[in-house]
């Protein structure tokens, strides 16, 4: 189903490289604007940016009345095991992605800037999570815990996206990240009002939209494949497949996150004209899963 009206004109596209590490260093922000397709990372106000600060840093640009398409790398939900729910039944009340970030809040107690390390040992999270060795008896074939979205990247050559739960691969905590990011979105969503959509969760029509990103899709749709993006000539080409460029003196050493954060705001840009991106599953899946920006639903 698409939205109505079909959101291709916004003013900024944000991409964002996430982390659930306490303090926060592996944060990256990149804007482009369709008026110049240069792709700009943003400094943080500091050494590294806090979660805090990059949600005011979009929150006071949605203040000024700018329309963004804003996609965050972390996961918006967890898996949603039909007839029990999430986690394995043992939250039954929790019936959609927003009461589950307010559910992630209250787990992570008074941890500061939004970390969420707490949450993965709350008795009603603990029995999902492979924290360390071997496949946990639990963890049967794993179909459980994939959501669909991740299921669907992985078939339509996207990447394969790490299950939330699987914390045993020290270099791959997508989980962390994404629990830290369920409460910076709930806190986004809260403090932006009516200005801002859940994609595909809520109706986007005239207004900035937040999303979910995966950076190796981009990576893929630009030719590169899932390898990151290491040198200045890589960036440059990755970028030029999206039709966009790096700016003046743009130096030749940069982190990962950064490559991740410039990719995907080019592969926002290039992809939100495109009508079969904004094509989102069922009501139910939108609701209680989420969905990556660019897989095919």
């Amino acid at each position: 189903m698409l939205p109505d009206p079909f959101p291709t004109a916004f003013d900024l596209h944000v991409g964002i490289d996430w982390t659930g590490a306490q303090p926060a260093r592996g944060i990256a922000i990149a804007v482009v604007s369709p008026l110049d397709r240069i792709v700009r990372p943003v400094p943080p106000p500091g050494r590294h940016w806090r979660r805090e600060e990059a949600v005011n840093w979009l929150l006071d640009r949605l203040a000024q009345g700018r329309r963004l398409l804003i996609g965050i790398d972390c996961a918006f939900s967890l898996p949603w095991v039909p007839g029990a729910g999430y986690l394995d039944g043992r939250v039954p009340g929790v019936a959609d992605l927003f009461a589950l970030w307010d559910l992630v809040e209250a787990a992570a107690g008074e941890a500061s800037d939004d970390f969420a390390g707490a949450v993965v040992h709350d008795p009603r999270f603990a029995p999902s999570f492979w924290i360390a060795g071997p496949t946990p008896p639990h963890w049967g074939d794993g179909s459980t815990k994939r959501r669909r979205v991740e299921v669907a990247a992985a078939a339509g050559g996207f990447g394969t996206p790490v299950s939330v739960f699987k914390l045993a691969a020290a270099s791959k905590q997508v989980g962390k990240a994404s629990l830290a990011g369920m409460r910076s979105l709930r806190r986004l969503r809260r403090e932006a009002g009516g200005r801002l959509a859940v994609w595909p969760a809520e109706p986007v029509g005239a207004r900035s939209v937040v999303c979910e990103i995966y950076p190796t899709l981009f990576r893929r749709r630009a030719g590169h494949g899932t390898a990151k993006l290491r040198t200045l000539a890589e960036l440059e080409r990755a970028l030029a497949a999206f039709g966009c460029a790096l700016p003046p003196g743009f130096p030749e050493g940069f982190d990962d996150h950064t490559g991740d954060a410039m990719i995907s705001a080019a592969g926002l840009l290039a992809l939100a004209g495109e009508a079969r991106v904004w094509t989102a599953p069922e009501a139910e899946t939108a609701r209680r899963e989420g969905w990556i920006f660019g897989v095919d639903a």
